[in-house]
């Protein structure tokens, strides 16, 4: 059964490692049949020394958002696009220095949907590698989780964990998998902390591809540890930052979420969720 999906994570030219244009990802998006996108561009404040900010003009993404909007006719049933749906979203890149920030930003404009990633710690930024170089991957993946734990109580303002997993992707260990069975307690932290707040995690397909020769899988025992902790719905992402990779493997992310006991998907419009029964 192919399902009708919500793509709750895509990069526009808003985002500084994107070139993707809005009426492309929504005729792609739309061509391949889901059921909507949120445009969640990168804000990562205080970047490192050496490394590009990935930040962007709030105002100006969402101007072009609603422009798009009634250009294309979509987000209304009467359209050329149906029921499709174009929202506006930012993935956060979470920082202890960047919280007033991230504050400021989120308390002056209106988004449809957050989601709050670590892509920089420890003044490192992991896909350069150097963050790896004192650790094994067990402290490796280990202190990442738990900061990715500590930061959301800090800013617990936002709707969808982004890719708890990220960690994963760069290093050169052969170990290629956050297992639940490994880091459990860190894990348990942040599941439990979103299942108990209304909050939800997704399922990043970026993550479980082929990157200089490495391939991450998802473990499900973290999904089904999330739904015994409570959590009754999951996001599906692409992570997408051209329109190649628009909706990728999502039907792939509903099978996995059914076979972790999970009978939602969820994205957010106005910030408040909106269940899809798988």
């Amino acid at each position: 059964m192919k399902c009708r999906c919500f793509d709750n994570h895509t990069h526009s030219y808003f985002s500084a490692d994107s070139r993707m244009s809005i009426t492309d990802a929504v005729k792609v998006a739309y061509q391949k049949g889901l059921r909507g996108i949120v445009l969640t561009d990168h804000l990562d404040y205080d970047a490192p020394e050496g490394v590009t900010e990935f930040t962007f003009e709030v105002p100006a993404q969402q101007e072009a958002i609603d422009r798009e909007v009634e250009f294309l006719g979509v987000n209304s049933a009467d359209g050329p696009y149906g029921d499709f749906q174009l929202l506006k979203g930012v993935e956060i890149g979470l920082q202890e220095i960047s919280m007033p920030k991230i504050r400021k930003v989120l308390s002056d404009n209106k988004f449809d949907t957050v989601i709050a990633s670590l892509h920089l710690i420890d003044g490192h930024d992991p896909y350069f590698g150097d963050y790896y170089r004192p650790y094994d991957y067990r402290q490796a993946y280990g202190h990442y989780l738990e900061e990715f734990a500590r930061l959301i109580r800090v800013m617990p303002d936002f709707d969808i964990l982004g890719h708890y997993d990220y960690i994963a992707r760069y290093p050169d260990y052969k170990e290629t998998t956050i297992y639940y069975s490994e880091f459990s307690d860190a894990l348990d932290s942040i599941l439990c902390f979103l299942a108990r707040n209304g909050k939800t995690m997704e399922i990043n397909t970026k993550t479980y591809q082929l990157f200089r020769g490495r391939r991450p899988e998802l473990d499900i025992q973290v999904l089904r540890r999330f739904r015994e902790l409570g959590g009754e719905a999951l996001s599906f992402g692409s992570d997408a930052h051209d329109i190649m990779r628009i909706g990728d493997r999502l039907d792939w992310c509903r099978e996995m979420a059914l076979a972790a006991g999970i009978k939602y998907e969820v994205y957010y419009k106005e910030r408040k969720p909106c269940f899809i029964e798988l």
